[in-house]
């Protein structure tokens, strides 16, 4: 199956396939077969009903993994049987074409040589049910073999998952081209979930950052993005990973960074900024107090906001004649009243 086009029904938490209740259907396995958008593919789908529960998958196919096939069929209703192929087996289909569509039954048949192949790579041979899954999401020889080449040390259950989660060879390839060689199975899986692309995986390594998955996990969780990445540089900053990540979840973004420097905060640290942040001190704010004549370190600001000082207090205080003052005399004032 294409790579790309692959869409698995993932439901209710099933750890593998999705899995509905279905009284009265077990053993019911049925496909469908509609033209696709180019002449070369169909758009192919496989249900199966086993032991109360139901999986469906659907995409579009080359028309090379059919036998016996004909695409005329979709102009000309009748009946067919035809087989679908895979390394994991064979489907062979039967069934009936009408008004451009086509429906039926089918029986799988398991390919030995499939089950010894991944016996030779290491794995331990699929049972029928793991290998009809293992055609349903496309594990095939090449990304097993991609898989053991890469050092995963991946079970056949994790096969599955991999590709479940959208894992494929060119990714394994791309991440280690990153720089990313060490990863487990469950590496790659939870790096997919979470988003993570090897181009970020690139621009981490092109920051100076030496992180574990589970540290390149938990920056995506949070949003940190290359454009994040590139914004820290761009004001001068390389925080740890976990200040990254504080950064993220108090709100700190590309303007508000922007914002500091152009207000002459240029030169702050990780914790200043996350403080900044903390306590509601906006760009606003220490830019209307530079333009008032003020000169507050990122400390003073803090102590004005946690005291409801606002720019609109430092104007009236300055239109009033008191000026030069210091962040303490004005909190001082704010404490007593001075309005």
């Amino acid at each position: 199956m294409d790579h790309k086009s692959l869409s698995v029904l993932i439901l209710g938490g099933a750890a593998l396939l999705a899995a509905l209740m279905a009284p009265g259907q077990d053993g019911r396995q049925e496909w469908r077969m509609s033209p696709a958008g180019r002449g070369d593919r169909v758009h192919f789908t496989i249900e199966h009903w086993k032991g109360g529960s139901h999986s469906s998958t659907s995409t579009d196919v080359q028309l090379d993994r059919f036998r016996g096939f004909n695409p005329s069929l979709f102009d000309h209703a009748g009946d067919a049987q035809f087989e679908y192929v895979h390394d994991a087996g064979r489907l062979v289909c039967k069934g009936h074409f009408s008004f451009g569509r086509g429906a039926g039954n089918f029986t799988f048949t398991p390919d030995p040589s499939f089950v010894a192949a991944l016996q030779k790579l290491g794995y331990d041979a699929p049972r029928e049910e793991q290998l009809f899954t293992m055609m349903m999401v496309d594990v095939g020889l090449d990304f097993a073999r991609t898989v053991s080449e890469a050092g995963l040390h991946a079970t056949t259950d994790q096969l599955i998952e991999l590709r479940i989660h959208g894992v494929n060879a060119e990714y394994i390839r791309e991440t280690q081209r990153a720089g990313y060689t060490k990863l487990s199975a469950n590496d790659y899986v939870q790096m997919k979930i979470h988003g993570v692309q090897p181009s970020f995986l690139r621009d981490l390594k092109a920051a100076g950052y030496e992180l574990d998955s589970r540290q390149v996990v938990e920056l995506r969780i949070h949003g940190v993005s290359s454009e994040f990445l590139r914004d820290l540089k761009d004001y001068g900053l390389q925080p740890r990973a976990a200040d990254m990540v504080q950064m993220k979840i108090h709100g700190v973004s590309a303007d508000y960074l922007k914002g500091l420097k152009d207000a002459g905060y240029g030169d702050l640290s990780t914790d200043q900024i996350v403080q900044l942040r903390i306590h509601g001190v906006s760009t606003d704010f220490v830019q209307d107090a530079k333009s008032l004549g003020y000169n507050f370190s990122a400390q003073d600001t803090v102590e004005l906001r946690i005291h409801g000082v606002d720019s609109a207090y430092l104007r009236r205080l300055r239109d009033s004649g008191m000026r030069n003052l210091s962040a303490a005399q004005i909190v001082k004032l704010r404490i007593h009243g001075v309005d």
